[in-house]
């Protein structure tokens, strides 16, 4: 199998509980979250920037982390 596209692994991420934020290449595991809403119905509780990593980083995680479970 070749190798797969930005948008095949962004799909794969989002499909595992991951989520961008900020911008299209700061991934977050949403496992960790500790999001929230407030009283005013606004999310509180995002992770900041430097909490993020990017694309590549994210999927070879999750990568390696379904290759433990089979």
């Amino acid at each position: 199998m070749g190798s797969l596209t930005r948008t095949e692994k962004e799909t794969y991420l989002k499909m595992n509980g991951w989520w961008a934020h900020y911008h299209r290449d700061c991934w977050f595991d949403g496992e960790l979250d500790e999001l929230d809403v407030d009283s005013d119905g606004m999310i509180i509780g995002f992770r900041p920037e430097e909490e993020g990593i990017t694309l590549e980083e994210a999927y070879e995680y999750q990568k390696g982390r379904q290759d433990k479970n089979i």
